[in-house]
């Protein structure tokens, strides 16, 4: 009798790691998958934003990554994050890219505030706890302007605290990024201010 509650329980034993491994792979599978997606049209902006003509350099190009708008590119050379920046935040534009979260168009005066989850195989906003003061982030808008920020600030809030939005110094070029922390408890907040 103890046998065959010992084989029983080893089989429920196996059949449980079975599911947690097959709900890991297709969590990640997935990320990947998206990952791919992105930079594929990461590398299609780009090269739109090079073909322009000096003719066009007021316009702004209309591009979209799965029927979203793109607004700009982020890229964080230090813990290697580039990604399109989404116009709207919602649960679906979360699952994609990093997304507006809120303030102006990129690059112009005030806060421009982007959103991107904390996934724990680094992607999106995963890696941006490594970040530290002095630390560049380049955002690049849809007229090929590029302006690098420099880290000026890094603290956590809680997730119904939207304080982070406001300028820090009013008449000057500002991003925030927030991601969460803290199984979801709390926000990691990011501000830069652009070089001068």
């Amino acid at each position: 009798m103890k046998e065959k509650i010992y084989n029983f329980i080893i089989l429920v034993l196996v059949i449980a790691l079975i599911v947690v491994l097959a709900m890991i792979i297709i969590k990640y599978g997935g990320n990947y998958k998206n990952e791919k997606e992105v930079s594929a049209t990461l590398t299609t902006l780009e090269q739109e934003l090079e073909n322009r003509s000096s003719e066009d350099e007021e316009e702004i190009l209309d591009v979209e990554y799965k029927g979203y708008k793109i607004e700009g590119i982020i890229e964080i050379p230090k813990i290697n994050i580039k990604y399109p920046i989404i116009n709207q935040t919602n649960e679906e534009t979360m699952k994609l890219s990093v997304t507006k979260f809120w303030g102006p168009q990129a690059n112009e005066i005030g806060n421009y505030t982007i959103a991107g989850h904390n996934n724990r195989d680094g992607t999106m906003f995963g890696k941006t706890k490594y970040l530290q003061i002095g630390d560049i982030i380049k955002l690049t808008n849809l007229k090929n302007e590029t302006i690098e920020y420099t880290v000026f600030k890094i603290y956590s809030i809680d997730p119904d605290d939207v304080s982070c939005v406001e300028s820090v110094e009013p008449g000057t070029r500002e991003i925030t990024l927030i991601t969460c922390t803290n199984g979801h408890k709390n926000r990691l907040v990011t501000k830069a201010r652009q070089n001068i």
